[in-house]
């Protein structure tokens, strides 16, 4: 289990003392039944006040699912070298907060965002970041040009824009990637079609999948299946009292790509699913070149049988298990 970054968590409670605890987890809930609704395209967040209700009552599930993408990436690749990224649709900042974790020499991070509450709000909870933050308020989907940049994240954008608009962020972020592009997005069977459409288009355009992906022959998930993962966080307080719920934490899940424009190979199998362990044998539900199929470690292969049982959904089983 993870949590938000303690310094995280003190910016956020600074920011909500400034309105009454009631009139912010009420504005929370609120926010929730909008975001339930249908959508008609009027904008959901209308003043600092819901930009704030939002973070405290979303930006710990964000902050995971961002979090479980990059752990995942950076199994497989160097982040040292990494100096930029940028955060495209960045709300109120979560993903430079999971940059700042896993790529730990960022000195350039830049966050485009349209809502000027969230910018402004951005601006307060990422002081703590070391290096230059630039902060861009601009609607991605008119004329999107940003200069290149070592890492980009598209992170809960591109489901709610149309496949025209989707279309033409993808191709700009893609050609702002000098090495590693990370989309992340609700792990829902909703939401996973629109990844597996754009796994196949950025295929085309010459990537190179990272994760979770360990080939890039045709994506074999089907019918009520779909390829997602779990992040467990801790809820602080403030999202306790914004959710109104007593549980302590919750377990975020997130569908996401992550592709590189330098050539790299990923050898093994994707665990997608719970192992299931047995008495005499651990059986893996896994993804690899040949599709989907069950990996089963007999017990009577005692390294195997016990490095298998330490595994869990999304881990890797194979060379680089």
């Amino acid at each position: 289990m993870i949590e938000l970054p303690a310094p995280l968590q003190h910016l956020i409670r600074q920011a909500l003392h400034h309105y009454p605890s009631q009139q912010w987890s009420d504005a929370a809930q609120l926010l929730s039944e909008r975001y339930r609704a249908p959508r008609d395209g009027t904008p959901l967040v209308t003043s600092t006040l819901d930009a704030l209700a939002y973070t405290a009552m979303l930006m710990p599930a964000t902050y995971a699912q961002l979090a479980r993408a990059l752990r995942m990436c950076t199994a497989f690749v160097d982040s040292s070298h990494w100096r930029s990224v940028l955060d495209i649709g960045s709300g109120p900042g979560t993903a430079l907060w999971v940059a700042h974790t896993y790529m730990p020499n960022l000195t350039v991070r830049t966050a485009v965002e349209r809502d000027p509450h969230f910018v402004g709000l951005a601006q307060q909870l990422c002081q703590p970041l070391e290096g230059q933050v630039t902060f861009i308020q601009q609607d991605i989907t008119h004329n999107p040009t940003w200069s290149t940049h070592d890492v980009v994240i598209i992170g809960h954008v591109l489901n709610e824009l149309s496949a025209a608009h989707r279309s033409r962020v993808l191709e700009a972020a893609w050609a702002a990637t000098n090495e590693l592009l990370v989309i992340v997005e609700p792990g829902t069977s909703a939401f996973f079609g629109m990844i597996r459409e754009i796994r196949q288009q950025l295929i085309a355009k010459g990537a190179h999948i990272v994760a979770p992906c360990t080939h890039h022959a045709t994506c074999p998930m089907a019918g009520d299946d779909w390829c997602h993962f779990g992040q467990k966080i801790a809820r602080p307080d403030f999202q306790r009292q914004a959710r109104a719920v007593q549980i302590g934490w919750e377990e975020a899940k997130v569908s996401f790509l992550a592709v590189s424009k330098r050539p790299m190979t990923v050898s093994g199998q994707r665990i997608i699913h719970s192992p299931i362990h047995h008495k005499g044998f651990v059986a893996l539900p896994v993804c690899d070149s040949d599709g989907l199929h069950t990996t089963t470690i007999l017990k009577r292969d005692k390294i195997a049988h016990a490095r298998a049982r330490r595994l869990d959904w999304g881990d890797m089983w194979g060379d680089e298990s």
